[in-house]
C-alpha cells in the first residue's frame, strides 16, 4: 500500500470526529496486536482500517469546559437530545438524560460501556441514562451514526455510542475544575482523582481506581430576566393566592372578596391570576459521585483477564411553582355556605405559603463486568459476563400537599373560599405532604462470546470472519407509594399502578470481511435474536468500500434493524383515566358539531403483550476525499425507515368518528377509548453527515487546525396511526409531538498549539424552527437559530501539571424566545439552549 493510499485509509477511521483517535490497544501492549472496534466483531491490526466512526477524546472536550456526559453527547452534531437534566423540572424523569442520534428518539440509540450494554433507566425503560457513565474514567467516546442491529441487536437503529474506559492507569493523578457564571446561580465544581499500579507490559497486571465528585447549583427563573419576563404571550394561571373558585363546573370564576386587591397576584377579568413560570427553578441542582475500579491480568502472552466495577450516584433536586388545585380539589355544594347546585365547588388556589415544590430524585447505577480475551489457535476470542443495575427513587421534599388535606382544610374553614386565603395560618404546617413517592429498578444480566480470524487468502486480500452469541435477562420493577401518589397534588400519579416485567434474549451472529477485488472490500453481517415474549427476528447488513484513487473513496451500507417493545410497553397495568380536555361522543353524535355535548372522557391506558417489534431499514452512501495530506472531507447520505412504531393514540385523535372501533362503554356507562400501547404508523428520515478537517502548515507561531462536523436533515416524517397521514417535525414544533427536529446542526473547532501551550475555540450551532404556537396576531412564530462559542487556553508543565482557563458561551448568547408550553420553563426551550449564559472556568490536573 503506497503512502497516500495508507494515509487515506487511516483518515477514514477519523472522519466525523471532533477530536481524532484511531482504534488502538494499550500503548504498552506489545503482544496483543489486535484490537476491538465499534461496529464489528472482527479484531484488526492497529494499522488496518477500522469501521468508520466518530471518535471524541474526553480530555479535549474537557478543555471546552464540558464536565458531564450529557454535555459531551450534546456536543455531537449528529445528536438531538430532547430529554436532559432540565427536563426534570416539574416532570418525573428521575433527572435522567438520553442520547438521540439523528433525531429518531432516544429509544433508537444504543449506549454501550466498553462495547457492552448497561441497564436502562427504570423510569424510562427504553434507554440508558447518560448520567450513569463515570466520565472521569472515560478515555474516549466512539459514535457509530448508522444502523447496527446486525451487530448489537435491538435499539441500534439510529446508531451506537460507546464509552471506552481507560485500559490502564499508573501513578496518582488529582484534578478539579470550577465554573462560575457571569450571572448568579449555576456554579459548577468538579473534583477527581485516580491511582493505578502495575504495567501490563512489564508486570503483567494493572489495577486502578478513579473517583469523581461533581456539583451543579440551581438557576432560578428570577435569576434570568428572559425566563421570568411576563410577555403578552405568557399564559396566566387561574390558580393564585388569594384563590378563586367556580360553582359552574369551571366555566366561570369568582374572585376573592378583596378583588381587585390580589396582593402578590395579578387582577385580571374579575379574578386573580399568577404566572407560575416565573417561580420555577429553570436548572435543577445536581450532585454526582462516581467511581470505577478495574483490574487487568496478563495470562501468558496471549490472554488477558479483566474485572471492572463502576458505580454512579446522581441526586437531582428540581423546583417547580407552588401547588395548583383547580380541577383536582372538588368540594360539595354547601361548603362554607356556598351553593353550587349539582356542580362541585372548584377552588383555584396556589399554595404560595408552602413554597416551591421540591422533588428529589436519586439514581444509582452500578455494573460488574468480568472479561477474558486473547488468542487461541489463531482465533481471537472475547467473552464476558456482567451484571448491570439502575435504581431510582423520587421523594417529595417540601412544598407539596394532598387532595385530602386541602379538602379537609376547606371543610374545616381553615382556608376561606370567599377570601381565598387561610383563616388559620398554622394550617400550612399541618397540610404539607412529604415522603417517598416511587422507586424503580432495572437489571440486566448477560454473557457473550465471539471468535474472529482471517481464514483464507483471496486474490484481493485476507477473508476475515467472526461469529458468536450472547444471552441477556432483563427485569423491571416500578413501585408507587400509594398513600402518597393517590393523594399528592402535582406529581400526576394519582392513577399510577405498579409495573413489573422481565424478558430473556438469546442471540447468534456472524460477520465476514471480504476483499472482493483490488481496492473494493465488502462486509456481510447477520444476527438472529430470540425474545421469549415477542418472538424471533433476523437482521442482515451489507456494506461496501471502494477506494477509487488514493485521494477518493466511496462507501455504502444497507441493513435492517428492529426494536423490541420496552417492558413498560408490554407490562404496564391497564387502567382507566380521564382525558385532559373535553370531547364529544362520536358514537352518539358523529357530526362532532358544536352542539354535541363535550365532557371529559375516559381512556384505557397501559401495556399490550401482543405488540410486535418495530422493524427498520437503513441505507447510506458516502464519499471521502483527501486532496492533500492535510485536508480530509466527507459526505455521507443516509435514509432510515421505521415500521410498526410503538405508541399510543393522542386523545384528540382517539375521540373522533374515524376511530369509533376503539370506543366502547364500561360497566358504568362511561365512554372509554382504547389507548393502550399499539403498533402504529411508520416514520421516514433522511439526511447527510458532513465533515471537513484541515491541518494548516506548521509556522513559527504554532500549529493550527480547523474541524467542521455537521448534520443536515432533509426529511423527518411520521404517522401517528397506521396508514394515516404523514406529519413532519423537521424545522417545526408540531402539535402531534413535543419537540422539533433541527434541520441543521454543526460544531466548528479551531485548534492551536505551540510547545506546552494550546488553545481551542469552538462553536455549536442549531438552526431555527417554527414554534409550537401562533403569535397573538395569528401569525407563525419562528424560533431563531442558536449558536454558542467556547474559548479556552491550556499550559502543560513538564508533563505533570496541566492548567486550563476558559470561557463557556463566550459571547453570552441567551436562549432565543420560544412560546412552547410543554416545559415548566417559559419564554425559551430549556432542552436546546444554555440558560446559564457566559461562564468562566478554571481546570487543573496534576500527575505525580
Amino acid at each position: 500500500m503506497n503512502y497516500k493510499r495508507k494515509t487515506l485509509v487511516v483518515a477514514l477511521s477519523l472522519i466525523g470526529s471532533m477530536t481524532t483517535a484511531a482504534a488502538y490497544a494499550d500503548d504498552s501492549d506489545a503482544s496483543l496486536q489486535r484490537v476491538d472496534v465499534i461496529g464489528s466483531h472482527i479484531k484488526r491490526l492497529k494499522d488496518e482500517k477500522a469501521t468508520e466512526l466518530t471518535t471524541v477524546k474526553v480530555d479535549d472536550l474537557a478543555k471546552q469546559g464540558l464536565t458531564t456526559v450529557e454535555q459531551v453527547v450534546n456536543a455531537l452534531s449528529s445528536n438531538q437530545s430532547n430529554i436532559g437534566a432540565n427536563s426534570s423540572v416539574g416532570q418525573s424523569t428521575g433527572g435522567a438524560a438520553f442520547a438521540n442520534l439523528r433525531g429518531l428518539g432516544q429509544q433508537y440509540t444504543l449506549v454501550l460501556l466498553d462495547g457492552r450494554r448497561i441497564a436502562y433507566h427504570p423510569f424510562d425503560g427504553t434507554a440508558a441514562d447518560l448520567n450513569s457513565i463515570p466520565l472521569s474514567s472515560i478515555e474516549r467516546v466512539e459514535v457509530l451514526p448508522d444502523g447496527a442491529a446486525a451487530i448489537y441487536g435491538s435499539d441500534a437503529v439510529g446508531g451506537v455510542i460507546n464509552f471506552v474506559t481507560k485500559k490502564s492507569v499508573q501513578g496518582l493523578t488529582l484534578g478539579g475544575d470550577f465554573l462560575t457564571p457571569q450571572r448568579s446561580g449555576g456554579n459548577e465544581k468538579n473534583l477527581e482523582g485516580s491511582y493505578g499500579y502495575g504495567s501490563l507490559a512489564k508486570d503483567g497486571f494493572n489495577v486502578y481506581a478513579t473517583v469523581n465528585y461533581h456539583k451543579t447549583d440551581p438557576v432560578m427563573a428570577n435569576q434570568r430576566a428572559f425566563a421570568s419576563a411576563i410577555l403578552p404571550t405568557t399564559k396566566p394561571s387561574v390558580n393564585s393566592y388569594p384563590g378563586n373558585y367556580s360553582i359552574d363546573g369551571g366555566n366561570t370564576l369568582i374572585g376573592p372578596s378583596s378583588y381587585p386587591n390580589c396582593y402578590g397576584a395579578t387582577a385580571k377579568g374579575g379574578y386573580c391570576v399568577m404566572y407560575p413560570s416565573s417561580m420555577v427553578g429553570i436548572q435543577p441542582e445536581t450532585e454526582q459521585i462516581s467511581g470505577l475500579a478495574k483490574g487487568t491480568l496478563r495470562i501468558g502472552d496471549n490472554h488477558e483477564l479483566s474485572v471492572t466495577y463502576n458505580i454512579t450516584r446522581t441526586k437531582t433536586n428540581s423546583l417547580s411553582a407552588p401547588t395548583p388545585t383547580f380541577g383536582d380539589v372538588q368540594l360539595p355544594s354547601g361548603t362554607q355556605g356556598i351553593n353550587s347546585g349539582s356542580n362541585p365547588i372548584l377552588p383555584a388556589l396556589r399554595t404560595i405559603p408552602l413554597g416551591d415544590r421540591n422533588t428529589e430524585a436519586v439514581s444509582t447505577t452500578q455494573k460488574l463486568q468480568v472479561n477474558l480475551e486473547g488468542l487461541v489457535a489463531g482465533w481471537d476470542y472475547r467473552t464476558g459476563v456482567g451484571y448491570s443495575e439502575s435504581y431510582a427513587t423520587e421523594e417529595l421534599v417540601s412544598g407539596f400537599t394532598g387532595i385530602n388535606e386541602l379538602t379537609n382544610a376547606y371543610l374545616n374553614n381553615q382556608i376561606s373560599l370567599t377570601t381565598g386565603m387561610a383563616t388559620d395560618p398554622s394550617v400550612w404546617s399541618k397540610i404539607g405532604l412529604t415522603g417517598h413517592l416511587d422507586d424503580g429498578k432495572y437489571t440486566s444480566v448477560g454473557a457473550d462470546f465471539s471468535l474472529s480470524k482471517e481464514i483464507y487468502q483471496l486474490p484481493a486480500g485476507m477473508l476475515a470472519v467472526a461469529f458468536g452469541g450472547e444471552t441477556r435477562h432483563d427485569t423491571l420493577t416500578h413501585n408507587f407509594n400509594y398513600p402518597i401518589t393517590t393523594d399528592a397534588l402535582g406529581p400526576g400519579m394519582t392513577l399510577s399502578k405498579n409495573t413489573q416485567g422481565n424478558r430473556t434474549v438469546d442471540a447468534l451472529f456472524g460477520e465476514a470481511d471480504i476483499p472482493i477485488i483490488k481496492n473494493l472490500d465488502g462486509k456481510v453481517a447477520v444476527r438472529y435474536d430470540h425474545y421469549n415474549d415477542v418472538g424471533d427476528t433476523v437482521n442482515p447488513q451489507v456494506s461496501l468500500r471502494y477506494e477509487m484513487t488514493p485521494q477518493v473513496l466511496f462507501r455504502s451500507s444497507a441493513s435492517t434493524g428492529f426494536r423490541a417493545p420496552s417492558l413498560y410497553d408490554m407490562y404496564t397495568p391497564n387502567q382507566e383515566q380521564l382525558t385532559g380536555n373535553n370531547y364529544a361522543n362520536p358514537l352518539t353524535c358523529p357530526s362532532m358539531s358544536s352542539s354535541c355535548t363535550q365532557i371529559q372522557r375516559y381512556m384505557m391506558t397501559g401495556g399490550n403483550t401482543h405488540l410486535k417489534p418495530e422493524k427498520s431499514s437503513s441505507l447510506s452512501f458516502g464519499m471521502v476525499i483527501q486532496p492533500t495530506k492535510s485536508i480530509t472531507a466527507s459526505a455521507d447520505f443516509w435514509w432510515v425507515t421505521i415500521k410498526d412504531q410503538i405508541g399510543t393514540l393522542p386523545e384528540a385523535t382517539l375521540f373522533t368518528p374515524q376511530y369509533a372501533n376503539l370506543l366502547s362503554y364500561d360497566s358504568n356507562g362511561n365512554l372509554v377509548g382504547q389507548a393502550t400501547t399499539m403498533n402504529m404508523g411508520n416514520s421516514s428520515s433522511a439526511g447527510v453527515d458532513l465533515d471537513f478537517r484541515w491541518t494548516l502548515p506548521k509556522t513559527n507561531y504554532g500549529n493550527f487546525g480547523i474541524e467542521l462536523a455537521g448534520t443536515y436533515l432533509a426529511k423527518s416524517d411520521y404517522q401517528i396511526v397506521a396508514n394515516g397521514q404523514y406529519y413532519s417535525n423537521l424545522g417545526q414544533y408540531p402539535t402531534t409531538l413535543n419537540e422539533p427536529t433541527f434541520r441543521w446542526q454543526h460544531t466548528l473547532t479551531f485548534n492551536w498549539s505551540l510547545g506546552p501551550w494550546s488553545s481551542v475555540l469552538s462553536e455549536s450551532y442549531k438552526s431555527g424552527y417554527t414554534d409550537q404556537h401562533l403569535n397573538p396576531d395569528g401569525t407563525q412564530h419562528f424560533v431563531k437559530p442558536y449558536s454558542t462559542w467556547n474559548l479556552s487556553g491550556s499550559y502543560e508543565w513538564n508533563k505533570h501539571l496541566t492548567l486550563t482557563a476558559g470561557v463557556r458561551n463566550l459571547f453570552d448568547q441567551l436562549p432565543p424566545y420560544s412560546n412552547q408550553t410543554y416545559l415548566f420553563q417559559a419564554n425559551y426551550d430549556a432542552r436546546f439552549a444554555d440558560q446559564v449564559g457566559r461562564a468562566y472556568f478554571l481546570k487543573a490536573n496534576y500527575k505525580m
